[in-house]
């Protein structure tokens, strides 16, 4: 009998609990402002709000109630990045990124260049044709193109290139220079000079070496990228090679950036174009302080480059352009704007948006050279036909 009572107890006492539980919900519920409340001081939270009971009266009722600020939860510490970029891995990251877009543009359909090569040299020079077109196409994807066909010319003996070259190479019949540009759309030049082997060096029957191979890459790529910066400047008029030209290193530095994209692309070795490039031994490192010139020295037709580090500054410096100052359609931009004008300082202040005198200040804080060591700013060089 006990047990019975006790549990009719236990039962009695749960639906207590359960009452009392469901009557708090719902007095919880039903807080609300003017509403009846059980107990003077009584206070509690809903909707944001704290409200508290009060007599107004004879009668309990909840008040307006007030705001409950709520307190900021604080962010997870951001784990510190392993290492901080240097300000030239930002324009490669930056530069690499415009490229992706501009690859994302190549057109399907256009004229790949021609190749062509002394009888008994080595398959691997027509394989340059490769990263050319993938070059080309990506030119024409984003509104660049050529009046003629594009063509390279490569042989061992004056003869060759003579028969050869003459009937395309605007009735030239050897190159003024080695490797050359005519007609704005052709390369006429020596084997060795495209592999910077030793003069008179000769190439028919000969294998190439993979560092070969890949010099003759770039080479080509090299010499497509200047057919489309000399079809920017003349426009719809067949190049004829009578115009002045952009300041060397503007001009250098553009065709070597685009070369070494399109040869780097999809690389083997997963490399950035700027890893690829170095690595191969076709410029040199970044640099770390003043070339024996400057590009000051390269506004003009000074062809004595002064070494490896002043030719390769014009490679750092037109992707430094590119990278913060309108990308790689500024830089076509600039090549049409001088080639209507004639006027490389206010084409260049058009299209880059910066000043020449701003920008070779950028380029020696880039470089991180002291105030007292910058040399001293000169006027601009007039334009020049090279």
């Amino acid at each position: 009998m006990k047990l019975k009572n006790r549990k009719i107890l236990v039962v009695a006492s749960c639906l207590s609990i359960g009452f009392s539980i469901l009557n708090a919900e719902a007095s919880f519920s039903a807080v609300k402002a003017g509403s009846t409340c059980t107990k003077a001081g009584q206070t509690s939270i809903s909707s944001g709000k704290k409200f508290t009971c009060l007599k107004v009266g004879k009668k309990l009722q909840w008040d307006k109630g007030f705001l409950v600020p709520v307190k900021a939860t604080p962010s997870p510490a951001k784990p510190e990045s392993s290492k901080e970029l240097s300000g030239h891995e930002k324009v490669i990251s930056q530069v690499e990124d415009l490229w992706r877009k501009w690859r994302s543009k190549s057109a399907s359909t256009f004229t790949p260049i021609k190749i062509i090569v002394q009888p008994g040299y080595d398959s691997k020079w027509t394989g340059a044709s490769k990263h050319s077109d993938l070059l080309i196409a990506a030119f024409v994807g984003n509104g660049y193109k050529l009046l003629q066909e594009p063509i390279a010319v490569f042989g061992d003996t004056e003869e060759w290139l003579s028969a050869t070259g003459k009937p395309i190479a605007c009735g030239r019949s050897v190159p003024e220079q080695p490797l050359g540009i005519y007609c704005g759309h052709i390369q006429l030049g020596y084997g060795y000079f495209a592999v910077n082997a030793p003069q008179g060096e000769k190439f028919v029957d000969k294998p190439l070496t993979p560092a070969q191979a890949k010099t003759i890459d770039y080479m080509v790529a090299h010499d497509v990228a200047t057919m489309y910066e000399l079809q920017a400047q003349y426009g719809s008029i067949s190049y004829d090679g009578t115009k002045d030209q952009i300041p060397a290193w503007i001009r250098e530095g553009f065709v070597q950036l685009f070369a070494a994209l399109a040869i780097s692309d999809s690389n083997t070795e997963k490399k950035s174009y700027f890893d690829y490039f170095v690595s191969s031994n076709m410029i040199d490192s970044f640099p770390k302080g003043l070339c024996s010139k400057t590009l000051q020295d390269f506004e003009s037709k000074d062809r004595n480059w002064g070494g490896s580090c002043a030719s390769s500054q014009n490679f750092y410096a037109v992707e430094l352009l590119a990278a913060r100052h309108g990308g790689f359609d500024a830089l076509f931009k600039f090549v049409t704007l001088f080639g209507t004008s004639n006027d490389w300082t206010a084409s260049f202040k058009t299209a880059f948006g910066i000043s020449r005198e701003d920008f070779y200040t950028e380029w020696y804080d880039y470089l991180n050279i002291p105030q007292g060591n910058r040399p001293a700013l000169t006027p601009a060089a007039p334009p020049a036909h090279y």
